[in-house]
């Protein structure tokens, strides 16, 4: 028989992967971004907008964007529309 894998640590842990981190950003007027962290932006990748969970007190208005960094780095950032301020998020 195998053991159950599923341990309560584990889940915290791996909830913990996609959570959002503040960024440092800086933005043009149309609000997208040319710099990332102190990394100027030099190639912008994609964007898309996530409006969701709006019938409920806490709704998610995020404007994503796809940039590739000055350095090489590829990496997404979000600014969060409900509530304000920059974040990078990464999945797993």
């Amino acid at each position: 028989m195998v053991a159950h894998s599923r341990n309560a640590r584990a889940l915290r842990t791996a909830g913990r992967l996609n959570e959002p981190r503040p960024a440092r950003v800086e933005s043009n007027f149309d609000g997208t971004p040319w710099q990332v962290n102190h990394q100027p932006v030099v190639v912008l990748r994609e964007e898309w907008r996530v409006l969701d969970r709006w019938w409920t007190e806490e709704p998610v208005v995020r404007r994503y964007f796809e940039v590739v960094l000055e350095s090489g780095e590829n990496t997404v950032v979000f600014h969060d529309g409900a509530g304000g301020g920059w974040f990078t998020q990464r999945g797993a």
